[in-house]
Order: C-alpha cells, then sequence, then structure tokens
C-alpha cells in the first residue's frame, strides 16, 4: 500500500505530519554517519581541505538537518515539505560526491541513502526522482569545480562506510516496521469501527422491526392490526387485478363474546381470542394475512384463493374450533364462529366494497342462528352492523 494511502487512513494528530517527525530521527542520525564517514576522507587527503570545507561539512550534516525539521514543521503542508527537503538531500549529495571526485563506497553511501529514502517515504518509482536531484548536483558542482576522479577510499572510511549503511539499513527496516505497525493499527481500528457500526446498525434494524411490528400487530394476540389491513388489502387486491386471480375475503366473529367475558371474565375472553389467534395462525398459507379485525372479530386475507376452497376451509376452521375444549382455570369453554365470506372479482371489486360483502355474509350467520359460514350474495340489501 502506498504512504499516500496510509496517509488517508491514518488519523491525523495537532503538529507536523508524521513523516517530518520520523524522518527527523532517520535524518540526523543518517548525517551524523556520513558526517564521520566523508570527515574521515578528507583528513586522508593528500591535498588537505581548509577551514571552508569543514565549516561546509559541519553545517551540512550538523546544522541542515534541524533546518530542515524546523522548515517543514512550519510550512503550511508539513508532509509536502518534507518530501521538498528529501530533494535537497538528493541534490546536495549529488554535489558532496562530485566534488570529492567520486570515491566508489561514499559516492555509493551517498546515493543509496538518499534514493532509498525517497522509496520509503513516497514510492518506488521515487527513487528516479532521487537519481535526477542527485545528477542535478553534480552537474552544478562540475560546472563549480571542473572535473576530477578519484575513486579510491582507505581502509577506515571504507570500513566506516559499510558499518554506516548497516546501520542505515537497520533504520529503515525499523521505520518499515513502525509504517506497517501503524497500518495494522490503522486496518485494526477500522475493522473495529466497521463492527461497531455493523452492530449499531443491526440495533436500529431490529428496533426499526419492533417498532413496525408493534405499530401493525395486535398487542394480545400478535395478529396484524387493522392499520397494515387497510394498506395490504388494497396492494393485494390490485395485483389479483392485474394477474387476473382470484382473492377471499374471510370475516370471523365469535359467537356470544360479550356472554363468555359477562360468565368468566375478561381474562377467559381474552383466552378465547388467543386460542383462535393461535389455531388461524397455524394453520394460514404463508400468502395468507391474519387481522384481528376488532373486539371479537378476526379478518382473514386469502390471496389467489378461489370461493370454493376458501368456503371449504372456513367450514373446517368453524368446526375445529367449535371441537375444541377451552380450558380456563377450573372452567371449560366450548366456542363457536360465524363467519361471513366474500370474494373477488364476483362480491365486489374495491377492498370497501369487499368489506362490506362479507360483513352483511356475517350479519346473515349471526342472525340464521350463528355457528355457521354464509357467503355473500351477488345483491345484498343495505348491511346491517354484526351484534
Amino acid at each position: 500500500m502506498s504512504t499516500a494511502a496510509v496517509d488517508a487512513m491514518a488519523p491525523h494528530p495537532a503538529g507536523p505530519h508524521w513523516m517530518v517527525r520520523l524522518n527527523r530521527i532517520n535524518r540526523i542520525a543518517s548525517y551524523l554517519m556520513l558526517f564521520a564517514i566523508l570527515g574521515a576522507h578528507m583528513r586522508v587527503q593528500p591535498s588537505g581541505y581548509g577551514l571552508y570545507a569543514w565549516g561546509l561539512l559541519g553545517l551540512q550534516f550538523l546544522v541542515y538537518p534541524h533546518v530542515a525539521y524546523w522548515r517543514a514543521c512550519r510550512a503550511r503542508d508539513t508532509r509536502q515539505a518534507e518530501l521538498h527537503n528529501l530533494t535537497i538531500d538528493s541534490l546536495l549529495f549529488g554535489i558532496w560526491a562530485a566534488a570529492f571526485g567520486f570515491p566508489v563506497w561514499i559516492t555509493f553511501t551517498l546515493f543509496i541513502t538518499t534514493t532509498i529514502n525517497h522509496a520509503l517515504y513516497r514510492d518506488p518509482w521515487a527513487m528516479t526522482h532521487s537519481a535526477a536531484a542527485i545528477a542535478v548536483g553534480v552537474l552544478l558542482a562540475l560546472a563549480i569545480g571542473g572535473l576530477h576522479f578519484s575513486p579510491a577510499t582507505d581502509w577506515p572510511t571504507t570500513a566506516l562506510c559499510i558499518s554506516g549503511l548497516t546501520l542505515y539499513l537497520v533504520i529503515v527496516a525499523n521505520v518499515a516496521y513502525t509504517r506497517n505497525h501503524q497500518l495494522h493499527r490503522v486496518r485494526r481500528q477500522l475493522q473495529l469501527d466497521e463492527q461497531a457500526l455493523q452492530k449499531q446498525l443491526d440495533e436500529i434494524n431490529a428496533l426499526q422491526k419492533q417498532l413496525s411490528d408493534q405499530a401493525n400487530r395486535d398487542a394480545l394476540t400478535g395478529l396484524y392490526n387493522r392499520r397494515y389491513l387497510d394498506s395490504t388489502l388494497e396492494r393485494e387486491l390490485a395485483r389479483c387485478q392485474r394477474e387476473g386471480q382470484p382473492l377471499s375475503l374471510m370475516l370471523i366473529d365469535i359467537d356470544h363474546f360479550k356472554q363468555i367475558n359477562d360468565t368468566y371474565g375478561h381474562q377467559a375472553g381474552d383466552e378465547v381470542l388467543k386460542q383462535l389467534a393461535d389455531m388461524l395462525n397455524a394453520q394460514a398459507r404463508s400468502a395468507d394475512v391474519v387481522c384481528r379485525f376488532g373486539g371479537e372479530e378476526f379478518l382473514l386475507l386469502l390471496p389467489n384463493m378461489p370461493q370454493a376452497v376458501a368456503q371449504e376451509r372456513a367450514e373446517q376452521w368453524r368446526r375445529d374450533f367449535a371441537a375444541n375444549t377451552i380450558v380456563f382455570g377450573e372452567f371449560r369453554m366450548q366456542v363457536t364462529l360465524s363467519i361471513g365470506l366474500a370474494s373477488y372479482p364476483g362480491h365486489g371489486t374495491s377492498p370497501q366494497a369487499l368489506i362490506r360483502s362479507a360483513d352483511r355474509a356475517l350479519y346473515r350467520a349471526k342472525t340464521e342462528g350463528r355457528n355457521r359460514v354464509v357467503v355473500a350474495e351477488l345483491s345484498s340489501p343495505t348491511s346491517h352492523p354484526a351484534t
């Protein structure tokens, strides 16, 4: 992964970019090493070097690292300023290599340290940028002092170059480890943040589902409520109309429910409601919608079910519930159902028309003696409220 990618993911605390802070240590240590190497080479040269050359050496390798750090820290873009510092490093190293006559070990040391720095803090292609800056430095030195070639170094200087390069590679390895460790830490933090965010999203989705269920379901029976039915019936009817499929609607009422409450208590009435809801839920298809329509009335929406099949199912449910003994404490109750049935398209083509037809059929079932299934008529008189 490139440095830019690490920078984008890593947190940016107040102060200079991490590259500036990290390269400060790298530059100071490397420049001290190079000061010792170049100083050792200058000391044994037959022609000798004056105070002016030694002063430049001290400024370059002892003072400049602190100036570069100071400059980067005060820049508006500290990272970009440090990249400029790396280019200046390469330029100056080219000048020193040419000024000394290109001693092999010193030139190699200067070249490898600055090009690796570019690759380390930018990307591998930046080594060509570093090499170009070195070349510019060499040309400047040749233009000022002319060309001379002295490739040899004495063994102490050579030993210092080898030792220095070894130390430099250890520093580079430490920098690489630090960057990889930081990248691993950032990735781990991103993973933890993503897991925490996913957990929050799951909690939000669960809460939304819970709120939706609370809004759409009856608290006592767990069945869908009238609010859910209003939107679902219209949607399912439109689908059946579009696909040319039948749709049946069943309105179920518990016979003598008020008498049950008055005789056994409202808790017994609640038990009757829950047992009827459980039976309807257990025997309904996955596409069916079972709703508590209000009070002791239940409504079943049966998509893609023709009237004859719906009538058979209604009769079966009526018989099963009547044969079931509902136990509540010491009481044993036998409860019957009255059911009104209407179907699309014969008994209506709108939600309101179908419900009215089923309600009229239910009213007939109750007035004709209860405990029966009545199918709506194609042409019914004005409806009366079911009792």
